[in-house]
Order: structure tokens, then C-alpha cells, then sequence
């Protein structure tokens, strides 16, 4: 059982190719968060050994959906609000051996469970850490980020760091690379063209030797949609 989730503003042609995947969860605009990130995934939910943690504001009919299909979910205590650092207990980046988010900030019940597990806690300063980072293959990230940059070093993971900009975000100067796609398999999917970015040749170059393929949106402008997550689970 695949679920994918995803921002109801994703261009249409991705959503449509997606749901030959799996099934498709679009998340709506949230009244707790900026009009223009209040309905993306990664600050609604983070993935991690099967669990799906959901903030507080996602709407019935998704948390009752996920039950329904004997998913372990978890609501968050904290309630999500637009304001900084409240926008962004679940915007965190998990890995096999690894874990990058501001421990101060990261929503108590996911805190408790990465705690209990081997992963080295990277504690960044970057609250958001999904958005300016996109993970490849458990092995990689690709961010403009410079603190997350530095904060890798200590680890066996692989950074690329790129230009920042050339992804659009509405009512913002930009968005984050982290925020226009997700992996599937060994696919990373991009909401939009990756060739509208500068630096598209060395991120396909990157994306290229761990092993993984790209769908992209052709002729699109890359868009910001908060991420795609999916939940890889067992058929019930």
C-alpha cells in the first residue's frame, strides 16, 4: 500500500501521473497557517518507521481515512500556527541513521519516538528543515542551505549545495527545492521543470549517480507545494 500526499495545488498533470502509484491524499488550505504555505504536507506531516504523524488542523476525513487503512497515526500535541517556530514542529528531515531538525522545536511525541530509536540527532538551526532540503535516495541532500550544509559534514551524507531562488512560492521572492518534489521508489518527482533551474544539470548529475530517476513537469516553472511525502506500507 503506497500513499502519497501532496498539496491540492500541484499541477494537475503530476497529480494525475501519481495516482497511477498509489493513492493520492491532497491536503487543503489550513486557516492556521500563511495562505501560501497553509496547505503544504511538510507542515502538516512527517513520515518515520511507518508512523505518520499529522498536526492537529489536518481535516477529519484524512485522519479517519488513514485509520481506516490500520495506518499507525499520530496527532501531535502542539497546534500549528502561522507564526515561526510554530509553523514548523513536523517540518523535519528523517534518514536511516540520521534526524535533522532543531530538537527545541520538534513536536514532543515525534522528539519521543526519534529519541528511542539509533539515529544521530543533527540539531540544526534551520526550523524548516524539509522545505530547503531534499533528500535522495537516504544517502543525500540537495539544499542552499549553509548551516544544514555544515551541519552534514559530521555526518556520511552527501550535500550538493545549489543557487538559491528559481523556484516560485506565492506572496514569497522564492521557494525551496526541498518543497518541489518527492522520491517514490527510486524516482524523485519534481512539481515542475527541472530545467527552469540553473543549476539542473549538476542537480540531474547528483540525483543520477545515487541510483535515481526524474519526472518532472516539462515546460512548467518549479513550484513550491511544501514537498511530497509518501508512506510506504505493508497491503492490509
Amino acid at each position: 500500500m503506497r500513499l502519497i500526499f501532496i498539496a491540492d495545488n500541484a499541477y494537475p498533470s503530476l497529480k494525475k501521473h501519481l495516482q497511477t502509484l498509489g493513492e493520492v491524499i491532497e491536503i487543503p488550505k489550513s486557516n492556521h497557517l500563511y495562505p501560501s504555505v497553509a496547505n503544504h504536507v511538510d507542515l502538516h506531516i512527517h513520515i518515520v518507521d511507518q508512523i505518520i504523524f499529522l498536526s492537529r488542523t489536518i481535516p477529519d476525513a484524512i485522519y479517519n481515512r488513514l485509520n481506516t487503512l490500520g495506518i499507525d497515526v499520530c496527532k501531535i500535541d502542539e497546534v500549528l500556527e502561522a507564526v515561526y517556530p510554530k509553523s514548523a514542529y513536523l517540518n523535519a528531515l528523517s534518514f536511516t541513521d540520521y534526524f535533522l531538525h532543531p530538537r527545541s522545536i520538534t513536536a514532543h511525541k515525534l522528539k519521543k519516538h526519534i529519541d528511542a530509536t539509533s539515529r544521530q540527532w543533527i540539531d540544526i538551526k534551520q526550523g524548516y528543515t524539509r522545505c530547503v532540503a531534499l533528500p535522495v535516495a537516504d544517502q543525500g541532500l540537495i539544499t542552499t542551505d549553509d548551516g544544514i550544509i555544515n551541519a552534514c559534514k559530521s555526518t556520511s551524507l552527501e550535500v550538493l549545495k545549489i543557487q538559491p531562488g528559481f523556484v516560485r512560492l506565492e506572496h514569497h521572492d522564492y521557494g525551496f527545492i526541498g518543497g518541489t518534489a518527492g522520491q517514490i521508489q527510486d524516482t524523485l518527482y519534481f512539481n515542475g521543470d527541472l530545467t527552469t533551474h540553473p543549476d539542473h544539470h549538476t542537480i540531474k548529475a547528483f540525483i543520477q549517480k545515487h541510483d535515481c530517476h526524474i519526472f518532472q513537469v516539462d515546460g512548467m516553472p518549479l513550484l513550491d507545494i511544501g514537498s511530497i511525502l509518501v508512506y510506504e506500507g505493508d497491503y492490509l
